[in-house]
């Protein structure tokens, strides 16, 4: 489904070193319900940030972020199918609560770059759990219910990646053709690549 998914796993210190300088180096990264309105009631529920880093949304590179961390960026460059490209930082003792994606057009991929050491931090999907392991990924179906908890007193780092499907029948990927377009209106009108760019 994802072959390239090895590329990034025999690269996951390089992209790893990439987003710990930005973090590293004090950059206001937005919480998620700033970058994306609708995502309030998982993104600010519980008063612990979850903090996103946007490099890709939907097709459109943010043209600022992509500065920051060019490694990474070459390395999706070759890569047709991948339509969003994210770093998601959750703070210790965040919980994102059970949720679902919109629709079947994509597949959620992802590799961890940094774990927490003591404590649980796991995701549920389709209410199996499941512990994420430094430099190795995993995908799933993201209309699966899914939610994270983070029980522990470390940050959990991922790389986000939204996977274009391409195994849909006929009749479903004219849809998802419509369905995309919608989608990408959205964050133009949504100023998304404003709110989630960083300097």
């Amino acid at each position: 489904v994802f072959p390239e998914y090895k590329i990034l796993e025999d690269n996951w210190l390089v992209i790893r070193d990439e987003i710990n300088h930005i973090i590293n180096n004090n950059i206001s990264l937005p919480k998620f319900h700033d970058v994306d309105e609708g995502q309030e009631f998982i993104s600010n529920n519980d008063g612990v940030s979850w903090n996103m880093f946007l490099i890709k949304t939907y097709g459109f590179w943010n043209k600022k972020n992509i500065k920051l961390c060019p490694k990474t960026v070459n390395l999706f460059k070759p890569f047709k199918n991948v339509e969003s490209i994210s770093v998601s930082i959750l703070d210790p003792g965040k919980h994102i609560p059970a949720h679902n994606g919109p629709y079947k057009g994509i597949l959620r991929y992802q590799l961890a770059l940094s774990v927490p050491k003591d404590g649980s931090c796991q995701i549920f999907v389709d209410n199996k759990p499941y512990s994420w392991t430094e430099g190795k990924s995993v995908l799933f179906d993201d209309t699966f219910i899914h939610e994270v908890k983070n029980e522990s007193n470390e940050k959990r780092i991922a790389l986000l990646l939204d996977i274009r499907r391409n195994d849909l029948p006929f009749f479903l990927k004219i849809y998802d053709y419509f369905f995309f377009k919608i989608i990408q209106l959205i964050v133009l009108v949504n100023r998304t690549m404003e709110k989630s760019a960083v300097s």
